[in-house]
């Protein structure tokens, strides 16, 4: 840190603790100039804002939770006109919504509690969205009850780390992981049950015309439904638009359900299928026999129940794979010039995505590359094949392709999830089975 950053830090240190309101309205005066001063920045720098900009908008975050605590210690809530510590929030924040109120406050409160200080820690230091905070204690509420004495802050501290490096949807898949490992028998399975009774599906015509669609799938036909859009949701390049599809995410995932009703309504009771909606999901051979406890998990990250999982084999071929430490394929046992289906379900459960650096599409929208071209002498093999969407199409000279293979700086939570997952069953809460 140089001499100057140093000075602006205590200097910045002094305003804070003395007029953090003054500070604050400085700051954001200040950051109110800076769409207006981005011309300034080379086009390297605007990485480096983005990051900080997500670092702030998380401590921001944080810092309410913060508030809410001295505020109710020391008795401003109670002595304001104020209902509840939510009414007063939402009294002096313009701007925040009343849902977003009322789990600052629930963080705060829980955060408050001596048997949850692994999540206090973090979100006193701002590593973690308060959304994000409350998925992981929710989780941890559905299974610390089968939890044995002294490894319910272990389980915190894993679905603590989850909420600081993955999304909200791992947090999730990490919770459900864990009542598949430490809930009664069939705990998993009965909870999908559960919730397929919740699975509801609205069409309400609009007075312009459209129709709206409504609804939410349990987890089971969640995953049909997504190995279904997925491919045909891909986007589609377009010279015309500098090689990128115009189509918005949800324009696409509309045009694909569309699309995939009108081919099953023309192929009548013969629906037809194709290699990139079929469903890849990993689990422990032991956990698919017995179906009693575990989870397998989908390349979405979905977590479902053996008894799923078998349901879903009844209608799709199974295709065993030797899987590494770190639960990558290591064999599939096959060699032929073109990919064959056992092959692309390797090859998605190991890159999960196009391989090109700094690129998140999934694997239903990639294609299989030989690294080395099969008319040069490359094979057909795990080591030789790696996924490319189609707007990172490999280059056509000399058949050699170096950006291709494993990737080494996979896209972000794309493998980390899933070593997360694995690390569950080698902490031993599985031996609590």
């Amino acid at each position: 840190m140089s001499v100057l950053s140093r000075k602006l830090e205590h200097m910045f240190e002094n305003i804070a603790v003395e007029c953090p309101v003054g500070f604050l309205a400085a700051v954001t005066e200040l950051l109110a100039k800076l769409p207006a001063e981005l011309w300034r920045t080379g086009n390297d720098g605007f990485a480096g804002i983005a990051a900080g900009v997500d670092a702030l908008s998380v401590q921001l975050d944080c810092a309410r939770v913060g508030l809410v605590q001295e505020a109710q210690s020391r008795g401003v809530v109670s002595e304001s006109s104020s209902a509840s510590s939510t009414d007063w929030l939402l009294a002096h924040s313009d701007h925040l919504e009343p849902a977003d109120a009322a789990r600052t406050v629930d963080v705060a409160r829980l955060c408050m509690l001596p048997k949850n200080q692994v999540m206090a820690v973090a979100v006193a230091g701002g590593t973690l969205t308060v959304r994000k905070a409350m998925t992981a204690l929710r989780q941890l509420g559905q299974v610390e009850h089968a939890l044995e004495p002294g490894r319910r802050e272990e389980a915190l501290a894993s679905l603590t780390l989850m909420a600081q490096t993955g999304y909200d949807r791992h947090v999730i898949a990490v919770g459900r992981t864990l009542m598949a490992l430490v809930g009664a028998d069939r705990s998993l399975e009965n909870n999908e049950k559960a919730l397929s009774t919740l699975s509801s599906l609205r069409l309400c015509p609009l007075a312009n015309g459209m129709v709206a669609i409504r609804g939410q799938l349990d987890p089971e036909s969640g995953a049909v439904l997504t190995a279904a859009l997925d491919p045909l949701s891909a986007p589609t390049p377009c010279e015309a638009n500098g090689g990128r599809d115009p189509r918005q995410a949800d324009r696409r995932r509309a045009d694909a359900l569309v699309e995939l009703c009108r081919r099953a309504t023309a192929a009548g009771g013969a629906a037809p299928t194709t290699t990139k909606a079929q469903i890849v999901v990993t689990i422990d051979y032991d956990r698919l026999l017995g179906a009693v406890r575990g989870s397998g998990t989908t390349l979405a990250g979905q977590v479902l129940s053996p008894q799923s999982v078998r349901k879903l084999a009844c209608d799709a071929s199974l295709i065993p794979m030797v899987l590494g430490s770190q639960s990558q394929p290591l064999d599939v046992g096959r060699t032929k010039r073109l990919v064959t289906p056992a092959l692309l379900a390797a090859l998605w459960a190991r890159d999960k995505g196009c391989t090109f650096p700094g690129c998140g599409r999934p694997p239903q929208w990639s294609d299989a590359h030989h690294v080395r071209h099969w008319i040069d002498g490359g094979t057909t093999s795990l080591l030789n094949l790696a996924l490319l969407c189609g707007y990172h199409p490999p280059p056509r000279s000399a058949g050699r392709y170096p950006h291709l293979g494993p990737p080494t700086r996979p896209h972000r939570c794309r493998h980390r999830t899933r070593r997360h997952l694995a690390n569950l069953t080698c902490q031993g809460f599985a031996s609590q089975t």
